[in-house]
């Protein structure tokens, strides 16, 4: 299939899903959209890479499922909506019609899920691994986006759902928190927030870091998915090790101070979201991690997660 008969068919399958956009993907060299009526706008890249963040062997629609999911992800974390989607694709050449047809199926599937409209990118083909990146904007469910930086001493730090082990399957089917953020920042201040993508530990040291702050983290409340227990069994690890730094859980990271916590306790319930929330530290002017055991002995804690190598 020649690029021009690819973007043709694609064109007709993307939807423009909110009324900003003027004109969408395949009707001009740019996407054009109208802002006029929004106060602040947010905008952040991910790229997944064949190889490193999925197999040769990998169903392509969920290849291009989680290539939206991921780059939407830091958009929840932010606490903004998703409104526009640029994509750039590098197809391994000899892919074929099929495979390039169903990733692409797998990007409008996510980006319809999530009202994202996808308004222009680019395709090529090359000898190389095949990578696709995706750009999204939004807009902030508040007054103003929730950056990564912004922790006290004696803040708390929460997270949602359960940790580790994505490997065995949740790495391919992320799922941004926008309906837990949009929330959250109904009910409490978020004072900090970011998703978890290289491991737990490596993504507290990145929040803490703009402030030389430290924390102590509670072992006993870090929920540790069952995923993360099954792969103990063979991984060599422990199944907290693994929910301490396996990469790609894309569960919210953030921080609320000690009267925030305890209106979510009473208020989180009520609100029929059933993703769990779990304290599962307390900011600290020391810097470094460290973690209390059940029986309260506290040890320095290493940072561990995925870094990529350049």
């Amino acid at each position: 299939m020649s690029e021009r008969v690819f973007h043709d068919w694609l064109s007709k399958r993307l939807a423009r899903c909110n009324d900003t956009v003027i004109i969408g993907a395949g009707h001009d060299d740019c996407g054009h959209v109208d802002v006029s009526a929004l106060q602040a706008l947010a905008f952040s890249t991910d790229t997944v890479v064949e190889g490193t963040h999925f197999d040769a062997e990998a169903d392509p629609l969920q290849v291009g499922y989680k290539a939206v999911a991921a780059a939407l992800s830091d958009l929840a974390a932010s606490g903004c909506r998703p409104l526009w989607g640029l994509i750039a694709l590098n197809m391994r050449r000899g892919l074929g019609d099929r495979w390039a047809m169903r990733l692409m199926e797998g990007i409008v599937s996510c980006a319809q899920r999530y009202n994202l409209s996808i308004i222009g990118g680019d395709t090529t083909s090359a000898y190389g691994p095949t990578a696709i990146n995706i750009t999204v904007g939004g807009t902030p469910y508040g007054e103003a986006a929730v950056m990564r930086y912004g922790v006290e001493d004696g803040d708390l730090l929460v997270v949602t759902g359960e940790l580790g082990g994505s490997i065995l399957g949740k790495h391919m089917s992320p799922i941004p928190r926008f309906v837990e953020i949009e929330k959250l920042l109904e009910l409490v201040p978020v004072k900090a927030c970011m998703d978890i993508t290289d491991g737990l530990t490596m993504d507290i040291s990145r929040m803490l870091a703009a402030g030389n702050f430290g924390a102590i983290l509670e072992e006993p409340e870090i929920p540790i998915s069952e995923a993360a227990v099954k792969l103990a069994e063979t991984s060599g690890k422990s199944a907290m090790e693994h929910a301490l730094g396996d990469g790609e859980d894309f569960e919210l990271l953030f921080a609320v101070s000690e009267e925030s916590w305890e209106k979510l306790l009473l208020e989180w319930p009520g609100t029929g979201i059933k993703t769990r929330l779990s304290c599962i530290g307390r900011v600290e002017n020391n810097q470094g991690l460290r973690v209390a055991g059940s029986d309260g002995t506290l040890k320095m804690l290493e940072v561990t997660g995925y870094e990529h190598n350049f």
